[in-house]
């Protein structure tokens, strides 16, 4: 259902609107979490770490595709913010055909090329025939993931951010069953993992497809009207190729210290397979809340209430480091528990690299209330040359300080590394709204 932000309570808005997406970023961490978790108890710390190898470069993949999401999402939520409806519609068959495209291409290059980024990450030699497969395998099944996404991006720009969660809770016992019958009835090892996440990811294309066509004429597209309008076309570029550039070089920044680590040998790479799956529980709902603000500021953006922009940055703020603080308490309390879902008993110096990083990283998750943000408030208000630079700054210093320690440290240098980056994240992003001009549409 659609959800006018554009007038009535803020920390109403924000919560009904966040409280989904929360919800649907945890189903869709479970829904990539199963995949470690099965293979890791079927086949163990090897197989763990093969899913582990390959996770960095598929992320990559993924969050350019998401990328190009984030971006049609905050023009059609202006575009809705306006009731410019016929623009919104423009904007989606616009986004469809130009991602298509790109889906495409990052598709064949995904699957020729997978055995040599494998390599190039410094995987080591007894998991990697096993991490380039299942690279291969979620190749093939990209096209689905970008289905997805742009259609869970156009539903959450007018406001329904329900309909993607109750597919995503659909496909994730999708997934579920498909882990387990693939991988562990069938034995069909780490390829099983990989098949079950395509298989889950056609289905929830396909949910939110019979949904929109169902009950919400607003979005729906014939076939005809698929087209790239050049106007809407360089738009989308504008922003969604900053938005993936941004994507990208936070993944690519993962992906080094992914090959940083890969280096310690593979109980290291087991260890923070486990540990980047505890985080990424941890920070999506923080990633939630921002999309939250993002969409509240678009939507009041285009609707020209810009006084209501900022009051939602100030409670959003406050929501989001009550969050943060409450899961440190549960993450520090709990660690043995949430490192053994993941890690057999008898595999101590697993445990070990784990808890060595799980500690201090818990300890700044704080910072990411902050750093997320203001992420979410600048991409609403169409700054997103900021947010980018943002992650430009943070990006080298944690892959710099993450090498410089990593021989001494183990991978407790990651978390360091990570937590120093986000310091500087915030600073440039705090200083930015202090000097900045009255808000005012620039789309």
């Amino acid at each position: 259902m659609a959800r006018d932000m554009t007038q009535g309570n803020i920390t109403g808005h924000l919560l009904v609107y966040a409280v989904p997406l929360v919800f649907g970023n945890l189903f869709q961490q479970l829904y990539h979490t199963v995949d470690s978790v099965v293979v890791g108890q079927f086949y163990g710390k090897e197989a763990l770490a093969a899913v582990g190898a390959a996770g960095p470069i598929m992320n990559i993949l993924i969050f350019l595709i998401v990328g190009l999401s984030m971006g049609t999402s905050i023009l059609m939520a202006n575009y809705f913010g306006a009731r410019d409806y016929q623009s919104l519609k423009e904007e989606l068959s616009t986004s469809i055909v130009a991602g298509l495209l790109l889906t495409v291409v990052l598709s064949v290059l995904s699957f020729l090329g997978s055995g040599f980024f494998i390599r190039i990450t410094r995987t080591p030699a007894e998991i990697a025939p096993a991490a380039a497969t299942y690279l291969r395998i979620i190749s093939g099944g990209l096209f689905f993931t970008f289905f997805y996404n742009v259609l869970s991006a156009a539903l959450r720009a007018i406001g329904d951010s329900k309909a993607p969660l109750y597919v995503l809770i659909l496909t994730t016992f999708v997934n579920i069953f498909l882990d387990i019958f693939l991988v562990g009835v069938l034995k069909m090892g780490v390829p099983g993992a990989a098949y079950a996440t395509i298989i889950s990811q056609a289905v929830s294309a396909a949910a939110l497809l019979a949904y929109i066509y169902a009950r919400v004429p607003l979005l729906r597209l014939l076939p005809g009207e698929l087209h790239l309008n050049p106007e809407f076309l360089r738009k989308t570029i504008d922003f969604s190729s900053v938005s993936a550039v941004q994507q990208t070089m936070l993944y690519v920044g993962r992906l080094l210290v992914q090959s940083g680590v890969n280096s310690l040998g593979v109980d290291a790479v087991a260890a923070f397979n486990a540990v980047s799956i505890i985080d990424s529980y941890v920070l999506a709902p923080g990633d939630s809340l921002a999309s939250s603000l993002t969409t509240f500021s678009a939507q009041n953006l285009g609707g020209k209430q810009y006084k209501r922009i900022p009051m939602g940055l100030k409670q959003m703020l406050i929501i989001a480091e009550i969050y943060t603080i409450s899961v440190t308490v549960f993450v520090l309390t709990g660690r043995n528990f949430l490192l053994g879902i993941f890690l057999k008993p008898q595999e101590t110096e697993a445990i070990r690299h784990g808890l060595s990083y799980i500690i201090p990283m818990a300890s700044v998750y704080f910072l990411t209330g902050i750093t997320n943000t203001f992420q979410g408030y600048y991409r609403g208000i169409g700054k997103l040359m900021i947010t980018l630079f943002a992650t430009v700054v943070q990006i080298p210093i944690r892959v710099v300080i993450t090498y410089l320690l990593l021989g001494r440290f183990g991978i407790q240098a990651v978390a360091i590394g990570t937590a120093i980056g986000w310091v500087f994240m915030i600073l440039y992003q705090v200083i930015t709204y202090r000097r900045a001009e009255p808000i005012q549409n620039p789309l």
